[in-house]
């Protein structure tokens, strides 16, 4: 369930003055109606960024430059290995990976080209722009931020998994 904008308007500003509200069940709310507005953030820095959602998953996964086979992209994905190998094509086609066959192994490996790794880092480096910037805005408290929102998004991923 996608949770709705705030009651002030569909405003996706991140500057919401709402007075927070109180109580577990409006905690909650507030913070569902939060996550939807960082991710309409995210999303609009996805359609903005150089590369193609799924071209920016494949090279973050490949950045470490280490050779894989479609089955090991697809389980590092989450990925059926049909949608990996149709994602994998279309990055080949567009220059940003290449596949090749290693002498005693079956499967065929994937790597990154040169301008596969240069384009992951000039997206990445827009990425991180943002982040920076915002982050800024934090000043000294960016640290605790950081460290709670480590504890948040790990015991989210326990409680999601628990279920």
């Amino acid at each position: 369930m996608v949770p709705a904008p705030s009651s002030t308007g569909a405003s996706s500003d991140a500057s919401s003055t709402d007075a927070p509200p109180t109580g577990s069940r409006s905690r909650d709310r507030a913070l569902a109606s939060l996550l939807y507005r960082l991710d309409l953030h995210r999303r609009l820095a996805e359609q903005r960024s150089p590369l193609g959602t799924a071209d920016g998953r494949l090279l973050w996964l490949m950045s470490d430059r280490r050779p894989r086979t479609l089955r090991e992209i697809s389980g590092a994905l989450g990925l059926e290995q049909s949608t990996v190998n149709r994602q994998v094509n279309a990055a080949i086609d567009a220059g940003l990976l290449r596949r090749f066959a290693e002498a005693g192994r079956p499967a065929r490996l994937i790597e990154p080209t040169a301008a596969g790794i240069e384009a992951f880092e000039n997206a990445t480096a827009l990425a991180l722009g943002a982040y920076d910037d915002a982050l800024a805005t934090l000043g000294d408290e960016s640290g605790a931020f950081l460290e709670l929102l480590d504890r948040f998004v790990g015991a989210y991923g326990e409680a999601v998994r628990a279920e």
